[in-house]
């Protein structure tokens, strides 16, 4: 007998949990081949002291973590909730590779996106060609030194070269934008 009650599954407690994770909301600048490119990241955060260290998980198919292995470096953005961080972050959301995301139609899905359009940037000395964000709140320029696989991401730990707060605010997350990556 059935009630028409949809049952909850074990994974459906885990993911609306895990969607309760305030995350930070970051643009990791990379490069290849002398081109700037750049995408939203929310699993960021600082894994060390001494040496200071940053892990970024890559999904293990993103163009950027390929970015990253070819150049060994990136740069991390955080972006603020004041200005236009919000309006950033929107521009960094879509994939460069817009066949990426499932359900496209075949033009849609045809479309590649340059997300540094119109973005005021200037390219990282010690993370050789990664942009770093004119509006950014901070920045911290890395280099790549261990991937590890994770699930289905990738682990990137980077050394920081060099760090620097741009900009005065407060940082973006996830609790304010209202957007979730939790699965």
């Amino acid at each position: 007998m059935t009630t028409g009650k949809i049952q909850r599954t074990e994974d459906d407690d885990i993911r609306e949990a895990m969607h309760e994770f305030p995350y930070g909301i970051y643009v990791i600048g990379t490069t290849r081949d002398g081109q700037p490119n750049a995408m939203i990241a929310d699993w960021v955060m600082q894994i060390s002291f001494d040496p200071r260290m940053v892990a970024v998980g890559f999904e293990r198919d993103s163009s950027s973590l390929a970015r990253v292995r070819d150049n060994g470096a990136f740069v991390v953005n955080l972006l603020s909730q004041e200005g236009n961080g919000m309006a950033l972050a929107r521009g960094f959301v879509q994939p460069a590779d817009a066949s990426k995301v499932k359900g496209r139609s075949d033009g849609a899905a045809a479309q590649q996106h340059d997300k540094l359009a119109g973005v005021a940037y200037q390219l990282s000395e010690r993370a050789p060609g990664c942009p770093i964000l004119d509006d950014a709140l901070a920045y911290a320029e890395c280099a790549a030194e261990q991937f590890i696989e994770a699930g289905d991401h990738v682990l990137v730990l980077g050394r920081v070269l060099y760090a620097e707060v741009l900009n005065s605010g407060e940082p973006l997350t996830s609790t304010f934008t209202g957007w979730s990556y939790s699965g």
